[in-house]
């Protein structure tokens, strides 16, 4: 069997009794911490409308926030855009990939129009989170290095599985679907290096890519059973690999982090860390002279992350490790309106001169070390070997998101927001997503 029947043989075949507890937990948090992500969206309405109006079919699926009924497939490129806008995501971080954002607006897309309960949700959810990390593993890194981005490479297979479970599909052709979606595995990431919003598009359109392998699959559309594995295909294209070993579903999901504040993941262990030295030092931006990240070779040449300002839109603000780090040492804390209103000229830039990022070869991925020197020659450091301090379980995530709801469009954000935590909680119970869609609507 090739690498695609493999998956879709597993996928087709996968119950919601077969998902191990501690994943379907994990699919909940990230259920609740991406729905959030996306009612508290960036406010670019420029853009957001010329995103609407380039994927507008009517439909029966309610987008989140505006007030639209969609097509499945736009529905799912829209609030995938909106999701993700934060730069604030869920993520494996091993393969620098962010699941939920591509996932779950295709999924919760898809059960509108065919009134699937929760337990089918969670269940193509845990196909398109464990599909992702199963292709990935392996070609991730390579893929990285030839400067694609992995999210979007990989995310539109995710999707793809996700929506056949969903849709019922059989093996083979689930199979077709993964192998459809590969026509729709793209992304650069010369967006990072320019400061320029791509990176949303990306996004969207790898959730709207696996809505349209899968329903094309479902309406009998063929695919090249070795999509993945073959001369010219996924591996051997994007990875630079002829072949990677055949996809192992190891049940990877709880394994995801999240970002506790928006801005790049590369930047949340520095940030964190500074933070942490703050609160115990009780030292303010006027104390410090210098602040050095070193960070692995990956992540510290990873575009944008050691550009300074001021930019020419958000995006490089985003991507910036000084930034975001200046921002935090002046303010103590990051929101993402920082990004929106101090990305061009200001006095930010100027403080964040005095952050420095620099490569170590032997320092492990998303393993970070800040050392601040202050004005009296004081030297404060600290260093993370991994983030596995941001896979929060429930409690903690849905604490820090309470906290969110304020930033909520609606007079009584609060109230919804106890009410989506019920029912994500307890979703396995729910016999449609009617009642979490009309939460996150006017």
């Amino acid at each position: 069997m090739t690498y695609s029947q493999q998956l879709g043989q597993i996928i087709s075949g996968l119950r919601y009794e077969d998902i191990p507890a501690p994943v379907i937990q994990k699919l909940k948090t990230c259920l609740l911490y991406g729905t959030t992500m996306s009612v508290t969206a960036a406010d670019d309405r420029a853009l957001l409308e010329a995103v609407v109006q380039m994927h507008s079919a009517p439909g029966q699926a309610k987008t989140i926030v505006l007030p639209l009924q969609l097509r499945a497939a736009d529905a799912a490129y829209v609030d995938a855009y909106r999701m993700c806008s934060r730069g604030q995501n869920d993520t494996f971080a091993d393969i620098v990939a962010h699941p939920g954002c591509i996932v779950i607006p295709a999924v919760l897309a898809v059960a509108q129009e065919c009134q699937a309960s929760g337990r089918e949700v969670l269940t193509a959810l845990a196909a398109g989170y464990e599909c992702l990390a199963s292709i990935a593993a392996g070609a991730a890194a390579s893929v990285v290095k030839n400067r694609f981005r992995a999210t979007s490479v990989f995310g539109v297979f995710a999707a793809a599985a996700a929506v056949s479970k969903l849709l019922g599909l059989d093996a083979v052709k689930t199979a077709h679907a993964l192998g459809l979606a590969s026509q729709s595995s793209a992304g650069t990431m010369q967006c990072w290096g320019e400061g320029t919003p791509e990176w949303r598009l990306q996004v969207a359109n790898a959730a709207r890519g696996g809505v349209i392998a899968a329903t094309l699959a479902q309406q009998g559309f063929p695919a090249a059973s070795q999509a993945l594995e073959g001369d010219s295909g996924l591996y051997a294209t994007f990875a630079g690999k002829a072949v990677v070993a055949a996809p192992q579903w190891t049940w990877q999901t709880p394994t995801v982090v999240y970002k506790p504040l928006p801005g790049c993941l590369i930047n949340q262990g520095p940030l964190y860390q500074l933070l942490s030295l703050q609160r115990q030092h009780h030292f303010v931006a006027d104390d410090v002279k210098t602040i050095t990240v070193t960070l692995s070779p990956r992540n510290a040449d990873y575009p944008g992350t050691k550009n300074y300002g001021p930019f020419d839109s958000p995006t490089g603000a985003i991507m910036s490790c000084a930034f975001m780090l200046a921002t935090g040492l002046r303010d103590g804390t990051l929101k993402i309106t920082d990004f929106d209103q101090h990305y061009g000229a200001g006095t930010i830039h100027d403080l964040s001169r005095c952050v420095v990022v620099q490569a170590a070869e032997g320092m492990s991925d998303w393993g970070s070390k800040v050392v601040v020197l202050l004005e009296n020659n004081t030297i404060l450091s600290d260093e993370i070997t991994d983030l596995s301090r941001f896979a929060f379980e429930w409690d903690e995530a849905q604490g820090n998101l309470a906290a969110m709801a304020d930033e909520w469009p609606f007079a009584d954000a609060q109230v919804r927001y106890q009410a989506l935590k019920r029912i994500v909680q307890h979703f396995e119970k729910e016999t449609s997503v009617d009642g979490l869609i009309d939460l996150l609507r006017p």
